[in-house]
């Protein structure tokens, strides 16, 4: 969520009937030459109650097994990006597949920091790596690093220290949570609570924005309810929503 500046006649056109912010727990399946590429894999069994996140759900769906993914991107480490790449019993929940987080967020997620925090929120993260790293399934990247055919990860950071946004064929950009909703599309500089460095998330959402805009991408994100193209305005962005398949 956003803090109290965060308010007024601007946002009310965003609410839904509730006069709540839609929102979504996503992960994006690519289809790459190399093989299926995950991009998040959701809450997995560290939150059952919640009706979103289920990333195996969604994948049975559409009839995609577990062994078929090939390789899974972990944009940053927050339970409901992380918590799916674990089953029951602390395995890797994609056992054939390549799994890629940034340097600095396994660093920072393996940390006594991380480990301290409120609420067990390292939890998650810390199982995941400790079962990636034992199965010898995890490689660590830095920005700009090609994961896939058609598949680069880069530098993203603020939401966390390490977080990756995903640019798939030259035509989409998947910013994780960079972007909590389309209201930081107009206003980067509204900061979310849930970001660890809210002023170099700014800058991120402000590169990520020009990037999109320049090169035509269509900008999607994890909670994001919609996504689109990014238009340059006379002292701004704008997103203008289009359908993602």
């Amino acid at each position: 969520g956003y803090d109290d500046a965060v308010q007024g006649e601007f946002v009310r056109p965003y609410l839904d009937a509730e006069g709540k912010l839609p929102g979504r727990i996503a992960a994006l399946l690519v289809e790459s030459a190399d093989g299926l590429v995950l991009i998040d894999a959701g809450n997995g069994r560290f939150a059952p109650e919640l009706d979103v996140g289920h990333v195996h759900d969604e994948l049975e769906t559409l009839g995609v097994h577990p062994w078929d993914i090939r390789c899974v991107i972990i944009t940053h480490g927050h339970a409901d990006h992380v918590g799916g790449l674990v089953g029951p019993r602390d395995e890797p929940a994609f056992p054939d597949a390549r799994h890629v987080i940034h340097r600095l967020e396994a660093e920072f997620w393996s940390s006594a920091e991380a480990e301290g925090l409120p609420n067990g929120a390292g939890l998650p993260a810390q199982t995941a790596l400790t079962a990636l790293l034992d199965a010898e399934l995890l490689d660590t990247v830095e920005g700009g690093a090609h994961v896939a055919t058609g598949v680069e990860a880069i530098e993203a950071p603020g939401h966390t220290p390490g977080h990756l946004a995903i640019v798939v064929n030259d035509a989409v950009l998947w910013a994780g949570d960079t972007f909590v909703s389309q209201l930081n599309v107009p206003h980067p500089e509204w900061v979310s609570l849930s970001d660890m460095d809210g002023r170099t998330n700014e800058a991120t959402r402000r590169r990520l924005l020009e990037r999109a805009a320049a090169a035509g991408l269509r900008l999607a994100a994890s909670h994001m309810p919609v996504s689109g193209t990014v238009a340059r305005t006379g002292d701004g962005y704008e997103l203008r929503p289009s359908e993602l398949s």
